[in-house]
């Protein structure tokens, strides 16, 4: 059976995704997909770990995200 991967962001690369769709800039895409997609993808391959920028905020949390959970501990 094959993995499925979920992904999350922030609104910051939501919108930075929005802007390379609308200026069609396949160089911006690239970046993306490096520098965000691939960087969340090899995150979560780790075992037992849960990937997660701490530099970033999380939205309606309410409180900094100082450590992580592991998955299926």
């Amino acid at each position: 059976m094959a993995r499925k991967w979920a992904v999350s962001f922030g609104e910051n690369e939501r919108l930075e995704l929005e802007k390379i769709i609308l200026d069609e800039d396949a160089d911006a895409a690239l970046a993306f997909l490096r520098d965000v997609v691939y960087v969340a993808v090899k995150g979560l391959e780790k075992t037992g770990s849960c990937y997660h920028n701490v530099e970033k905020p999380v939205e309606g949390l309410g409180r900094p995200v100082r450590k992580h959970k592991n998955l299926g501990s």
